[in-house]
């Protein structure tokens, strides 16, 4: 299964969904866009919720139970025809990158976003936290 980055901020952050998202953690086997990770820690250090190093050392932890996954070219395709169709859903980068990576591994999502519940036509399953 692949994570949106609303799942583990949600985690982290101890946001509605987070026992949802804290059982996908345990039961491992998770992949997540190198988009995403730079996502999560742009928002929790812009935030002022975490130093960079924090964060480091957070997704070290989660190192077993989370796959960070390289962006690649198949993914930058399949990520741009998510973002040309984004509106009305307000799809950004991030979430166009974790969709393309869902698409490329034939993999679900698990989201805290419900708006891609109704996405038309999406080629990978969608999971709720929330």
């Amino acid at each position: 299964m692949v994570l949106d980055s609303s799942v583990l901020l949600a985690y982290l952050l101890n946001e509605p969904g987070a026992e949802r998202a804290e059982k996908a953690l345990l039961k491992g086997g998770l992949l997540l866009s190198s988009v995403n990770r730079t996502e999560i820690k742009g928002r929790l250090v812009g935030m002022g919720l975490a130093t960079p190093q924090a964060v480091d050392i957070e997704f070290q932890n989660l190192a077993q139970l989370v796959e960070i996954v390289a962006f690649d070219l198949e993914q930058s395709d399949l990520a741009a025809y998510y973002y040309a169709r984004r509106n009305p859903y307000n799809l950004s980068l991030g979430d166009c990158a974790c969709l393309a990576l869902a698409e490329a591994r034939g993999l679900p999502v698990l989201t805290a976003e419900q708006s891609w519940a109704k996405l038309p036509s999406l080629p990978v399953k969608v999971h709720l936290i929330r």
